[in-house]
């Protein structure tokens, strides 16, 4: 082949391999809990962003009402999370745009109702102006350990996404969980949620312990 010739087929090949567009960078500003009154919601504030988008000021707020009795006689306790998204209004008060929970409820053995550290994420992937809101969280009723049942939550606007399934435990390289099901509504979403929920899911929910 003539030199001129394949560096006019590179040039071919690299234009049809150009990078998605990169996501719109959503403008994050300082949180502060009381930012929010405590009549707007339920448990306590363990983690919070705010930020502007197409619809003007956000917050997100995740929060946990921490284990509980349920039942003193029976001895089975209970714990709840929740999250909410607010927007500002013109008078400054802030307007509930949605709100979800999770429940272990009536458990005897050891509770977990937590939210994974650092898993709060705001993005615009699909550079449309509106931000995504993302997070997990673990739940479990355990007498021993192992694999807790894990759910990450995706939301644009007020469209939810979800996938569900187990943590991953290790124990003397015994490995149990990774179970995984992705709502099919992310099979008619852009592609580069799939990627980031994926991608997310898999950052949290693995404990390992012993050699």
């Amino acid at each position: 082949m003539k030199p001129h010739c394949m560096i006019v087929l590179l040039l071919f090949m690299l234009a049809g391999c150009e990078p998605a567009p990169a996501a719109t960078p959503i403008p994050i500003l300082e949180f502060k809990p009381g930012m929010i009154s405590s009549k707007l919601y339920k448990g306590k504030i363990k983690y919070g962003k705010r930020w502007k988008d197409a619809r003007g000021e956000n917050i997100i707020i995740l929060t946990e009402s921490g284990v509980y009795w349920k039942d003193v006689y029976d001895a089975t306790r209970s714990a709840k999370l929740y999250a909410y998204h607010f927007t500002r209004n013109r008078d400054s008060t802030w307007e509930e745009q949605w709100k979800m929970y999770d429940i272990v409820d009536d458990c005897a053995w050891d509770v977990r109702c937590e939210f994974f550290d650092n898993s709060l994420t705001i993005t615009d992937l699909d550079n449309d102006g509106l931000a995504e809101v993302g997070f997990a969280y673990g739940l479990s009723c355990n007498g021993d350990p192992e694999a807790d049942e894990k759910k990450l939550i995706f939301f644009e606007g007020i469209d939810r996404f979800s996938i569900t399934g187990t943590t991953t435990y290790f124990e003397r390289k015994k490995k149990t969980g990774t179970d995984e099901i992705r709502e099919k509504k992310f099979d008619d979403a852009p592609g580069a949620f799939t990627e980031f929920a994926l991608e997310q899911w898999n950052k949290y929910g693995i404990t390992k312990t012993g050699k």
